[in-house]
């Protein structure tokens, strides 16, 4: 006849409800510490380029708002908008002045079917970018990144094959 201890059991028991107990309360206290600090580690992922969209990406977002601007033109008038003086910017409905100076650290500039990012000669703004292999670019002042509507790439210096940029990548620095 075998002969059960019912306080071994009653222990065994006790053990996996601390264990449980203490689960749930580290659980807890992982989930209080995210809460605290969620805004801060959500902003540290979007600053990496493999998280941002174009939603989150200014840069992004405002090239696509030029070049939708320059297909919406020609498609209503079957002509590319000018390039020059002001009527670069208000054939495609933008006022100028809010142009002359740098926007998210760039110079923008419509150019018929593209759009230029700039870098230029006198300001205290250095820009970078990666190219599709990732090797880091530096934009010398006075160069452009191209964003031409009729293609998805942009392109460092001039519009050609080996050229081409991830734009998420870029980074403006103020010297």
């Amino acid at each position: 006849m075998r002969i059960i201890d019912n306080n071994q059991y009653n222990q065994s028991g006790q053990g996996l409800v601390e264990y449980a107990l203490i689960l749930v309360l580290v659980a807890l206290v992982v989930l209080v510490v995210l809460a605290a600090m969620g805004s801060g580690i959500e902003d540290s992922f979007k600053k990496l380029p493999f998280f941002s969209g174009d939603e989150d990406n200014p840069i992004l977002s405002t090239k696509d708002d030029f070049l939708a601007r320059i297909q919406a033109f020609y498609d209503e008038n079957g002509r590319w908008p000018r390039s020059w003086g002001d009527y670069a910017y208000t054939d495609i409905g933008l006022d100028p002045d809010d142009w002359n100076e740098p926007v998210e650290g760039i110079y923008w500039g419509p150019h018929g079917d593209d759009v230029g990012l700039a870098n230029r000669h006198g300001d205290n703004l250095e820009v970078y970018v990666d190219d599709l292999q990732g090797d880091t670019l530096h934009l010398y002042n006075g160069w452009n990144i191209w964003c031409p509507v009729s293609n998805e790439h942009c392109y460092y210096h001039n519009i050609a094959p080996g050229n081409e940029v991830d734009l998420s990548t870029l980074v403006v620095i103020e010297e």
